[in-house]
Formats: C-alpha cells, sequence, structure tokens
C-alpha cells in the first residue's frame, strides 16, 4: 500500500500519524500573547496540531490534495502519484486514527475563547466527533462533512471519482505530471476492485443498496468500461495534455501515451467489467426499499446523518411535518404568483408544467440552443454581480466559470453543482449544469439556479472564504452542508432582497418554485427514511408538488436514497441564517447593516450553525456594548 511506503521514506508523515502528541509539547519562548489574547506558547501548540492533522488527512487522501489544488511542499509528499486507498483494511485504520485525533484535539490547550483559533478548534473538534457518529455504523463511506451508507453509489465511488480527476483536476503540466497520470492509471483497477470488494463484503451483512441503484450503477460502470482503450476517456484526456509539457521529450511522450493505452486496455476495462458483473449479481438479492431504516441499526444512522448535516438533537419527525407546512405556505404564494401571471387554471404544479412549456422557455437540443442557455447563465451571473456591492463589504476577486458538463460525465453528474477555485490559482471558480436534458431547464427556473450557485451563492460564500477567512489547511479541507447549502438557498431569498426579480416576474416564480422544491425535499428525505415511503411514493410526491419533470424528480429521489439526511440541510441552513439576521435587526434596529452580517456569516468559513451562531451573538453584542 501506497500509504506505508510514505511512512517508512517520509518522516514528516510519520510524525504526523504516529507522534500526534508532539503537537502538544512544543515550547515557546518569545511574546506572552498574540492579538487575540491567546499565550503564544499555546497559539503555537494549536496551529502545529492543526498542521499535523492536516498533513495526516492528506497522507491518506492524495486526490483530496489534488482537487484543493495544493502544492507537494504544502502537503509533504508526491501525492499527484497516487489514488487513495479504498481497501476494507485502510477504512478500518482511519477510524483509529481519527479517534487518536479528536482526543488530541479535546486535549489541546485553549485558545482564547471567540478568537478565530478558538473558532477553528471548535470546528475541528466537531467534525471529527460527527464523523464518528457514523463512522460507529462500520459500513459505509464517512469523511469530514460528508457521509454515505454504501460504500460507492451511482454518484460517487472508484469508477466514477477517479475518471472525473483525471480529466477535470490532475495537471499536466510537467514530464512529471504525465508520469503521474500514468502512475495513477496503473493504481485504478485496485482502487475499483477494492470498492468492489467492500461492495460485497457490506452486503455479505446485510448493508445492501437498493436493486434499482445498483442497476444504475452497473449502467454506469458499463457505459465506462466499454470501448476500445484508444477511444477511453482518460486516454483522450493524456493523448491531449501530453503537447502541453515543454521538459517532456518526444520519446517518452510516445512512451507514456502507449503505455497509458495498455493500462486501460490489460486492467482498467477489466476491472470496470468485474465491477458491473457484481452489481448486477448484488442487484438480484437486494432490496426494492429505499430508505435506510431497512438496514441493520438503520434509523440510528439516519438520526445520525440528519444530525451531522443539519443539527445536534433534530428530530426526522418534526421536520417531516415542518416540511409539510412550508410546502402549504409556499404553495399559496405560488398560486397568487401564477394568477398574476395569467396562469389560473389547474393546481400550481399543472400551472407550473404549462409555464415551462410556453414557446421561448425551453431551449433547443442542439449545440446552438447550449451556447444560448449557457450564456443566458452567463448574463444573469453578470446581473447579480453588478448588484453585489451593498451586500458585502468588498467583493472577492476569485472569478468563476460557467460550462455544460461534459457528455461522458452526464449519467452520473447532479444536475448543476458548483466547484471552488484550485489553491493554487492555476483555475477559476466552476459552475457546471448538466444539459443532457433540455427540458429540464425552462428559462424562467434558470435566474434561481445561477444566484444559488453563483453570486450571491457558492461562489461569494467559497471565495471570500478564500481570500479573507485565512483559514488554516485543516480548516480548508472541512466543508459544513448545512452552512453551505444553507448559504446557497439564503442567497436565493436574498436575490429577491436585492430586487433582482423586480424585472422578471417569472424569474421570481423561479424562485419559489426552487423554495417549494427545497421544501419537499425535506418531505421526502423524511419520508424515504424514517416514513418508510417507496421509491415512486417519493418520485410522484416531489412530482406533484413541485411541477418539475418526472424523470428530474426520479433522479432526485435517488440522490435522496444514497445520501440520507444531506437535503434537509439546505432548508435547515437557510432559516437558521434568516433567523440570525431577523434576530440581529431586531436588537441593533436602525444601526443593523446587512453587508456586515453577511461579512460575519461568510469570512468565518464553512462552520456548524451552532458555532455560526455564536458568532453572530458575539458581533450584535459587541455593537450594543460599545453604544452603552
Amino acid at each position: 500500500m501506497f500509504i506505508q511506503r510514505l511512512i517508512r521514506s517520509n518522516p514528516r508523515v510519520q510524525a504526523g500519524l504516529g507522534g500526534l502528541s508532539l503537537a502538544l509539547c512544543m515550547a515557546a519562548c518569545s511574546p506572552s500573547v498574540d492579538d487575540a489574547g491567546t499565550p503564544r506558547r499555546i497559539a503555537r501548540q494549536v496551529d502545529q496540531l492543526m498542521t499535523t492533522l492536516a498533513q495526516t488527512e492528506l497522507a491518506r487522501d492524495p486526490e483530496m490534495a489534488t482537487r484543493l489544488g495544493l502544492s507537494e511542499k504544502a502537503v509533504g509528499y508526491e501525492f499527484n502519484r497516487y489514488l487513495t486507498d479504498r481497501s476494507q483494511a485502510t477504512y478500518e485504520r482511519v477510524r483509529v486514527s481519527r479517534l487518536e485525533m479528536l482526543q488530541a484535539l479535546a486535549e489541546a490547550p485553549k485558545p482564547a475563547p471567540g478568537s478565530p483559533q478558538a473558532r477553528h478548534l471548535e470546528t475541528l473538534i466537531k467534525a471529527y466527533e460527527t464523523a464518528e457518529s457514523l463512522f460507529v455504523a462500520g459500513h459505509g463511506q464517512t469523511g469530514l462533512g460528508v457521509a454515505y451508507p454504501y460504500v460507492a453509489d451511482q454518484m460517487r465511488g472508484a469508477y466514477i471519482d477517479v475518471p472525473e480527476l483525471m480529466t477535470r483536476a490532475h495537471p499536466v503540466l510537467t514530464a512529471q505530471d504525465a508520469r503521474n497520470y500514468v502512475s495513477r492509471l496503473g493504481a485504478l483497477p485496485d482502487a475499483i476492485d477494492d470498492e468492489r470488494r467492500r461492495l460485497n463484503a457490506d452486503a455479505a451483512a446485510g448493508i445492501i443498496p437498493p436493486d434499482f441503484i445498483l442497476r444504475r450503477m452497473a449502467v454506469l460502470a458499463t457505459e465506462m468500461g466499454a470501448g476500445t482503450a484508444q477511444e477511453h476517456i482518460l486516454v483522450v484526456t493524456l493523448d491531449s495534455l501530453l503537447g502541453g509539457p515543454e521538459d517532456l521529450s518526444e520519446d517518452e511522450r510516445a512512451k507514456l501515451a502507449a503505455r497509458a493505452r495498455q493500462l486501460v486496455e490489460t486492467g482498467i476495462l477489466p476491472a470496470y467489467t468485474r465491477f458491473a458483473d457484481d452489481l448486477i449479481a448484488l442487484s438480484a438479492r437486494a432490496p426494492s426499499d429505499p430508505g435506510v431504516w431497512h438496514l441493520a441499526g438503520g434509523n440510528a444512522y439516519y438520526d445520525a446523518a440528519l444530525a451531522a448535516f443539519t443539527y445536534d438533537d433534530v428530530s426526522a419527525v418534526e421536520l417531516h411535518a415542518l416540511g409539510q407546512r412550508e410546502v402549504v405556505a409556499l404553495t399559496d404564494e405560488l398560486n397568487a404568483a401564477l394568477t398574476e401571471a395569467g396562469f389560473a387554471e389547474g393546481t400550481v404544479a399543472e400551472r407550473l408544467q404549462a409555464l415551462a412549456a410556453m414557446p421561448g422557455q425551453i431551449y433547443e437540443d442542439s449545440d446552438e440552443g447550449r451556447a444560448a442557455l449557457l450564456d443566458r447563465l452567463r448574463q444573469l451571473e453578470m446581473k447579480a454581480e453588478s448588484e453585489l456591492a451593498g451586500e458585502i463589504p468588498s467583493l472577492p476577486k476569485t472569478r468563476v466559470a460557467i460550462r455544460d458538463v461534459p457528455d461522458f460525465l452526464e449519467s452520473a453528474s447532479p444536475a448543476a453543482f458548483y466547484n471552488a477555485a484550485p489553491a493554487n490559482g492555476s483555475a477559476p471558480a466552476l459552475f457546471e449544469i448538466n444539459l443532457s436534458s433540455m427540458a429540464d431547464w425552462p428559462d424562467f427556473t434558470l435566474a434561481t439556479l445561477v444566484y444559488h450557485e453563483t453570486v450571491p451563492g457558492h461562489h461569494l460564500e467559497s471565495a471570500v472564504a478564500a481570500e479573507r477567512a485565512n483559514l488554516p489547511l485543516a480548516r480548508q479541507m472541512i466543508w459544513n452542508v448545512a452552512y453551505g447549502e444553507g448559504w446557497g438557498v439564503y442567497a436565493e431569498t436574498l436575490a429577491d432582497d436585492m430586487g433582482l426579480y423586480d424585472d422578471d416576474p417569472l424569474g421570481r416564480i423561479g424562485y419559489l418554485q426552487s423554495m417549494l422544491f427545497r421544501a419537499a425535499r425535506l418531505v421526502t428525505d423524511t419520508g424515504v427514511h424514517r416514513m418508510r415511503w417507496s421509491r415512486q411514493q417519493a418520485v410522484d410526491y416531489m412530482t406533484q408538488v413541485t411541477g418539475q419533470p418526472e424523470t428530474a424528480m426520479a433522479q432526485e429521489v435517488d440522490r435522496y436514497v444514497v445520501w440520507p439526511g444531506q437535503a434537509a440541510a439546505y432548508w435547515v441552513g437557510r432559516q437558521r441564517i434568516l433567523d440570525l439576521r431577523e434576530r440581529a435587526e431586531r436588537v441593533l434596529g436602525p444601526k443593523f447593516d446587512r453587508a456586515a452580517f453577511h461579512e460575519v456569516i461568510l469570512a468565518g468559513g464553512p462552520r456548524p450553525l451552532d458555532i455560526l451562531e455564536q458568532d453572530v451573538e458575539d458581533w450584535y453584542g459587541a455593537q450594543v456594548d460599545r453604544s452603552e
């Protein structure tokens, strides 16, 4: 295993894995306290501990280091040569290692209360505690800030993630980068086989994805393993990049290209075949029930997942009822807006479907139609950015590019998603939209989509954190879903507050439909995993409530099936931010500054909702103290 070789050959990583306690023993002899009031000795100890934790996590997850755009100097080893070890043995070692990390964090000396360093420590402790609450189930995949009940699914796993990494994130700027690309190709069959074995082992213990999920995975694996090596996306991508490195000789370029084709033909394509065959075999004995309640300990797992993605002591039953109430209220609001726009006949869902079918709403299913839709998205992003100055003290410099999902990833990609800019500044942030079905994107829905994914949504949140939060590397590796997706949905409401829909009444209907969709998600996620809804019941509910296409809602439901609890984070996070804003407005009255409020939310970076709440309370409390 590469981790073992890495530990033997790299003293820095060895210290990170085996000597966490050393970080707590570093002494200091210079100035007594820092600007936040923390003794400098303690500040250095905590900084060293956070550095050690980051190096430890990155030592076992080289793919994350690549995605973050980190340098080998920052990480401590040549991570671009390796894939993340997905074996069962490593999975078990990770839990032990993280328990040790959690203990080291708990025993660390405490920085000054309320200081940035204290917030870093609190956020890390919460992330490790949350990971352990889900790791204890002993199945699936658990990271810092994310958790899945199954080893792989239709959205993630080595069979999807590695090709996505290699074609989007792996650099090929030097000869060594090209060699690293080929080294990673050589490791892909083992990565796929490790997850295949883990899926089978979990299934033997009664932890098995629903049959319809396994069948979707088998189709994807078959597609990724089809065709000749020469035509495979991993080979085509490398061939297109090999002309870039100036230090790569023509002879070595030819040898690397030939080696890549050989690795795909003799190793990768057969690994995909084995994976697809096992998925089909598993589906024959898998349950059709979509909820994790049918797993051993499934109810406890769902409770832990809901808490991980929202807040402690959350109740699935209460969230279900909350979602139902919000669906009723938003349906009434949409009814009024649709009637005013001239759509008065039929249910709200039927009228939304009629609006989507109007001439000019659906872009042509052609290269020209896709280009027109992407241009429309860019225009909306520019419109939002032009109005943003009053909502944040200073605008971030990082740019965002908008493009469609590559063809080979359409089947496994979500409808739309945002990726932050890499730390090395080698590329802008990226908002990608899946245009495999143009009917899913009527024009009246595009404004809210852009405001959620770019500004004032994910891109603003990500860019402010990167440019102003001064987060240590350990914090940069953790993204809190309730905070991040909560801000994204809050941004949709903020766009309405900013007047971005004032000249776009149909766009505002799209905004209300999006809010209805978020509330319906809350009902459906809890419905599937706690109320034991069938897949068809969930699809019918989402379609009948939101008015969106059944095929799109089926994809959504399948996402909730394999990612329990995550969909609840959107509404819960948004509501917490709105509640905090309302509270601050009441306390500060005319002195309330919305831009300053947003700075408090964003400049602290991703963090749990209770820590976010404390930061906001400290902010407006300090203003009250100054005025007295």
